[in-house]
């Protein structure tokens, strides 16, 4: 863990910087330089990485949104330890240095604030590093604001940060939106709390319930997303599932974030996801990856409660870990082809 400033980190030696996160000095070079455009990798946690050309601009109009929403004044804490591979560490690090902040430098890890000794404005973290960091109450509420974003943020997560002083946000966004465009408040939420725009984005919806967003000064124009949202109004939008999870099986459409959720709530670990394999007969087949600490017997249990049984898991495979990639998500693909390799099944 480094402490410095947005003036005093370009000073950095280079090896001290790569300590933390090789990119970090990239991403420095590059802002002081007379390039425009940047490449970045979008996180592949789905599917193979992509690779997305933004700007200088870009990235300037995003970090100033998320400050200007936040109210967040110079002289701030900034941690960021997500990895600058990707858009969150990138646009976290413009952030702090456009608001001529404190920069708090740390490794991208599941628990990144164990040795936190002081007080922090603005933090960023995957829903895996909030599980994580959540362990050690007394340091998490060191930090005044959190954005949580990079993945499923469950109800059991939601309920775990209710009674802690920290103000928790989860962001919609991704690497083609340059970070975050959208927020929505994680304390006394529901399923009804929506997704409020940052300025100069506006949202509408396809026949389909896509997500389709438009920012003149991001200059996005007409993006299509594989996200079904319902649509409050050009600026608020509820996030109902994304349209490439889906499982089809016999005609039956089933969003798997749901189904982790119902089973999160009998079962209280979180330490499986659901997915889907091909079946011959009903085309897509919902199966459960779970780690083999997990207890088996109340897997099971949780299973049988959905009422729906249509719903419910027919195969468990066991692991013994997750495969993640360096953003700190599941690479839920590459997992799912470990699972198969290992054929350690359970059928229901």
């Amino acid at each position: 863990m480094i402490t410095t400033d947005y003036q005093e980190i370009f000073n950095l030696d280079k090896a001290i910087l790569d300590s933390i996160d090789p990119e970090i000095n990239k991403l420095l070079l590059f802002w002081k330089s007379d390039k425009e455009n940047l490449t970045v990798l979008t996180s592949g946690s789905t599917g193979n990485p992509k690779k997305i050309n933004i700007s200088k601009k870009q990235m300037i109009v995003s970090a100033e949104n998320t400050l200007q929403y936040f109210n967040i004044n110079e002289n701030s804490t900034f941690l960021n330890c997500l990895p600058v591979k990707y858009i969150g560490g990138k646009i976290m690090l413009i952030r702090a240095i456009l608001s001529k902040g404190k920069i708090v430098l740390c490794k991208p890890l599941v628990n990144p604030i164990k040795e936190l000794d002081i007080i922090i404005d603005f933090i960023a973290l995957t829903p895996l590093q909030l599980n994580n960091v959540l362990e050690n109450r007394k340091n998490f509420e060191k930090i005044k604001l959190a954005i949580i974003g990079g993945g499923l943020v469950s109800e059991n997560l939601i309920s775990k940060i209710q009674n802690v002083t920290t103000n928790c946000f989860q962001t919609y966004g991704m690497t083609e939106t340059i970070s975050h465009i959208a927020l929505r408040n994680l304390k006394n939420c529901t399923n009804k709390t929506p997704y409020k725009c940052l300025e100069d984005i506006k949202v509408r919806a396809n026949k389909k319930n896509q997500l389709i967003i438009n920012s003149k000064k991001l200059n996005i124009k007409n993006l299509v997303t594989n996200d079904k949202v319902k649509i409050l109004s050009n600026e608020e939008f509820l996030f109902l599932n994304r349209t490439d999870t889906i499982i089809n099986s016999g005609g039956l459409k089933i969003n798997p974030e749901e189904v982790e959720n119902k089973i999160l709530k009998s079962l209280g670990d979180n330490n499986f996801f659901v997915d889907k394999i091909k079946n011959d007969k009903f085309g897509e087949e919902i199966i459960l990856i779970a780690l083999k600490k997990i207890e088996l017997n109340l897997l099971i249990e949780s299973i049988k409660l959905l009422k729906d049984k249509k719903i419910q898991p027919k195969k468990i495979y066991i692991v013994d870990k997750f495969i993640f990639n360096d953003n700190q998500k599941i690479d839920k693909l590459k997992s799912k082809n470990y699972a198969y390799k290992l054929k350690k099944i359970h059928t229901l």
